[in-house]
């Protein structure tokens, strides 16, 4: 591949235009599309239009693939192959393996990305040395962090306004879990947890904490936990959260909590310092070292009362200068401007590093 200085830089990002789907794709496109980059989102443009691109940039692997056969394995492995003939391959490391997947294949397709790209970014310290001490010399890694959506949302409804509008009290104590619940570990681990702490008017928000399917064979069950849940004081919704209700839902909490046994990045954790919310989570992944680092609480997730203990101590932190110092933490350092120009000084390093060999 040569690069034209001369031209505007062509970076693809392969993955399907759905931005329903996941915003910090899109979001970070439109970045670069505001910085001079010709930036899209296709998956098709992978498999059929990759030469007229500088860079090939993946995230979850063009998306979150439910299923994956041994014919689609050998198939993204041989159009990676050709690809690389003509283009840069970037990865960002959003997570070291699929959230919860079972399909082998899946895996061994980011396998094999992650040991044939030519870039990996990382959205903080742990993924940058997990990788780095064992992947091939010849793939470098860089760490940009995950920007907040500050082009989208300010944050500045009135807590109470967004208390009445979801039907919340206005003196309630409330935590919110937000993104969808991926199992009964996470379930278990924030309602025993809560279900210790000390707290006058507790109110647990938890969105995605439980959907009820509309299946006949496995409603029934479902239905029967979904009333257990609720009598057990888990204010949660059925459907899916659209992206024009976070605002709402994150100025109506006091607290935010990342309710992942196991977790590398969060995007809740930009969220809620972009909110100007005290975050606490679980001491894991690159998690771990942005909550330290900044005096948010965290805790072993396989240890309730060190859960019970952060989310109390979140509470007392909220009436401290910490949700300001999450904010300004967050505005300097994430705010999707600067980070789409971090992203551009990644691909201008490796095709100047290709052109140089």
């Amino acid at each position: 591949m040569r690069f034209n200085k001369s031209k505007k830089m062509k970076v693809l990002f392969a993955f399907k235009e759905s931005p329903n789907e996941n915003l910090f794709v899109y979001t970070l496109r439109d970045a670069l599309l505001t910085e001079g980059i010709e930036a899209k989102c296709s998956v098709d443009d992978f498999w059929d239009h990759y030469e007229n691109y500088d860079i090939i940039h993946f995230h979850w692997l063009m998306g979150h693939i439910p299923m994956f056969s041994p014919e689609d394995l050998d198939k993204f492995i041989r159009q990676l192959s050709i690809v690389k003939t003509r283009c840069k391959i970037v990865v960002t490391c959003h997570d070291l393996k699929p959230h919860y997947s079972t399909n082998k294949y899946l895996n061994l397709a980011l396998n094999h990305l992650y040991e044939h790209c030519d870039a990996m970014i990382h959205l903080g310290q742990y993924s940058y040395d997990y990788f780095a001490s064992k992947s091939d010399r010849k793939i470098k890694h860089y760490i940009i962090p995950h920007h907040i959506y500050n082009k989208l949302y300010d944050f500045s409804l009135d807590k109470l306004v967004a208390r009445k509008q979801l039907k919340i009290s206005s003196d309630a104590n409330v935590l919110l879990c937000f993104g969808s619940f991926r199992s009964d570990v996470e379930r278990n681990l924030v309602l025993n947890a809560w279900e210790k702490v000390k707290l006058p008017n507790k109110y647990l928000l938890a969105p995605g904490f439980y959907r009820v399917r509309r299946n006949i064979i496995i409603g029934y069950k479902q239905f029967v936990q979904a009333i257990r849940y609720r009598l057990l004081g888990v204010h949660f919704n059925n459907n899916f959260i659209q992206h024009d209700m976070v605002e709402k839902y994150l100025c109506a909490a006091d607290v935010l909590m990342i309710q992942r046994a196991e977790i590398l990045n969060s995007g809740n954790l930009p969220l809620g310092f972009h909110a100007q919310r005290v975050v606490v989570g679980p001491n894991v992944g690159n998690v771990r070292e942005i909550l330290e680092n900044t005096g948010n609480p965290t805790f072993d997730p396989h240890d309730i009362p060190s859960v019970t203990e952060a989310i109390q101590k979140g509470f007392h932190l909220k009436e401290t200068n910490l949700p300001q110092r999450n904010h300004e933490y967050a505005m300097r350092n994430w705010n999707v401007s600067k980070i789409a120009c971090e992203h551009i000084g990644v691909y201008k390093d490796i095709i100047i590093k290709n052109v140089n060999e």
